[in-house]
């Protein structure tokens, strides 16, 4: 099994910008700025080992805690899910990765861990690089 992290919100770590920063020194460097927060804090090895507590939000992210609370391991065993805390926002969608998170949840729910690991980088590179054709969803672009 891999060791990349798996957030309760279905987000996958390793195309997290604070989760590279943990091995890119000069994101770090940008994080650092752009976030006004000391270098050695510009980064996340990934918020199950924080215990959610995300280094460009003021304390716990209520998504983890509210996980935690309910005692499961990823929204998607909620018997709330999807709840408002995943719902998607046109804000910033082309940076953030939002969006994704209840078909992301959806997929490893329904087929299992490797066959999201499997799935999950295409869908993100569709999220972000792909075309939108109606009736079919995205497809690759250019």
């Amino acid at each position: 099994m891999d060791q990349i992290p798996k957030p309760p919100c279905g987000l996958l770590c390793e195309i997290c910008f604070l989760y590279r920063a943990g091995t890119d020194e000069a994101l770090r460097v940008r994080v650092a700025q752009d976030f006004r927060i000391p270098r050695e804090k510009a980064s996340c090895p990934g918020c199950r080992v924080t215990e959610g507590f995300c280094p460009v939000i003021d304390g716990q992210c209520a998504t983890f805690r509210c996980a935690g609370e309910r005692g499961v391991a990823f929204c998607s065993e909620c018997v709330n899910f999807p709840c408002r805390k995943l719902m998607p926002c046109a804000d910033r969608a082309s940076e953030l990765p939002q969006n994704i998170k209840v078909f992301s949840l959806s997929l490893r729910k329904n087929r299992g861990d490797e066959e999201w690991r499997k799935e999950i980088l295409h869908v993100y590179r569709l999220y972000f690089k792909g075309k939108m054709v109606i009736g079919n969803g995205p497809v690759p672009g250019e």
